[in-house]
């Protein structure tokens, strides 16, 4: 029993189901209260239209001399008999023709009416007639005034307007329970009611149990799915045939498993690539420090020079992981001056030009004098490295690259071309990515890690900046990058 109170499929089920039921409820009171009402007021016109013959008793006996009728204000009884005398039906139900002797009553020269279905009620109908006069103020009759009433105007020869209105006779609302045939028809009427009520119920019942469980499958979808990516497998999946608020949790849901298998897959890229990168220096380093030992090779400068290639290999990767670390982290430990964006790209093409020399690999620079930017220089620096450390790696021997840099509104724009070879087209949106190489092999037998890239796009976008790549009218590689002139 806990269980289904703390079930969500039950509080909706509860919410929705009590909801239709309170409803329902008001509804049927409304309907049941106007019912009696109208019903009332429906009884109390059809009695009024039985009144003629004493609305015209009353415009016979009106003094108009004496203000109205006095002989019915200063006596109730004369007002009770004069009101059975015209009647259409006495108190046995047989119509009075002419008034009780002894009063000033007018006969009338009609005949009177029937008594109505319902059967004798002219004693009730005088309990609950009233006599007013033309300002509605009370003359004769009962002293009680209903809620629920009707009345109709005591006329001079059907007019109804200044001195031809006499006054009115009102009439209060019979108690239903007094008439046993009307009782009778309410309670009929309840009875239909109730059970057009309960009906009503029950299909809203049903109605909120579907609702409930449609709207309860998809979260034990991705209730069983959460589980599921919490164990750590995120190829789980969930169908997505639903276009409302938990069709977009679905598709969102989706998103996320997909992006976290992606993520996994990289993660698990990464530490491999890592260990093997790290290894193969390592091992070369290990090879010539044994070699060494065995007094197979000598610690001449050639042999040191080799081990310390090796050592210099490590520690460039390693900075360099430690580089990607940090941008995932935290954020590079950067430090923003105000720079020549100019003279940082000459120091590096000055540092790299031996290299380039030896591989006859020309360079060009289409330089401004000087370009004002806000940036770490010291990064900065690195990704220009990295820029023609990869060009020199890629562009054949004889080829050439061209580095030029202008201003664009409030930002620097930095671009570099090389001759071929180019890489695929299909490899240029994953350059950027951590360890990827569109020729692997070539690439180690350069030196290459799969890091340069991914360096420099993470310490552009730690100034706000972007880079990206694309295949050069030289037939190489055109690398394009934008940094803002100032930091916001």
């Amino acid at each position: 029993m806990n269980a289904f109170r703390k079930s969500l499929a039950a509080r909706i089920f509860i919410a929705i189901a009590a909801t239709a039921v309170l409803i329902i409820a008001i509804m049927a009171l409304l309907i049941a209260l106007s019912m009696r009402d109208g019903f009332a007021q429906y009884l109390l016109r059809g009695e009024l239209t039985q009144f003629d013959d004493l609305e015209g008793a009353l415009v016979q006996a009106h003094d108009p001399s004496a203000s109205g009728w006095p002989e019915l204000a200063s006596d109730r009884k004369i007002w009770n008999d004069f009101v059975h005398a015209y009647l259409p039906y006495g108190p046995d139900g047989l119509g009075h023709p002419d008034p009780p002797a002894g009063h000033p009553f007018p006969a009338l020269d009609r005949p009177i009416g029937p008594p109505p279905p319902g059967g004798p009620a002219g004693p009730m109908i005088a309990d609950r007639l009233m006599l007013l006069g033309p300002d509605k103020e009370r003359i004769a009759g009962a002293f009680d005034q209903s809620g629920l009433f009707e009345q109709r105007a005591i006329c001079v020869a059907a007019d109804c307007t200044g001195d031809g209105l006499l006054g009115y006779i009102r009439l209060n609302a019979l108690d239903v329970s007094e008439g046993t045939s009307d009782a009778f028809f309410l309670r009929r009427q309840y009875a239909s009611l109730a059970l057009s009520a309960l009906i009503a119920i029950v299909l809203s019942a049903v109605a909120a149990f579907l609702v409930a469980r449609r709207i309860l499958i998809p979260i034990r979808q991705l209730e069983t799915g959460a589980k599921t990516m919490a164990a750590g497998d995120y190829t789980a999946r969930i169908a997505q045939n639903r276009k409302d608020e938990l069709g977009q949790l679905i598709a969102h849901y989706n998103a996320l498993a997909d992006t976290l298998e992606r993520t996994d897959k990289a993660e698990r890229a990464w530490i491999s690539n890592t260990s093997h990168e790290l290894q193969t220096p390592l091992a070369t380093l290990r090879a010539q420090i044994e070699a060494v030992q065995d007094g197979v090779r000598q610690p001449d400068p050639q042999t040191l020079a080799g081990m310390h290639a090796s050592v210099m290999r490590l520690s460039r990767l390693v900075q360099d992981i430690k580089t990607l670390s940090h941008s995932r982290e935290a954020g590079l430990m950067t430090a923003f001056h105000a720079e020549d964006f100019s003279a940082i790209i000459r120091q590096a093409v000055a540092s790299a030009q031996p290299q380039f020399a030896a591989k006859l690999v020309g360079i060009d620079l289409d330089l401004p004098e000087t370009m004002p930017l806000a940036c770490d220089g010291l990064r900065i620096g690195q990704v220009i490295d990295n820029l023609l450390q990869n060009a020199l790696r890629y562009t054949n021997e004889g080829g050439h690259v061209r580095v030029k840099v202008w201003e664009a509104g409030t930002a620097v724009q930095f671009e570099m071309n090389d001759t071929p070879p180019a890489p695929p087209q299909d490899d240029l949106p994953r350059l950027f990515d951590r360890f990827y190489r569109s020729e692997s092999s070539r690439s180690r037998a350069y030196g290459g890690s799969g890091l340069g890239l991914s360096v420099c796009r993470a310490i552009v976008e730690d100034h706000d900046g972007t880079i990206k790549a694309g295949l050069s009218d030289m037939g190489g590689l055109r690398i394009t990058m934008t940094l803002p002139k100032a930091r916001t």
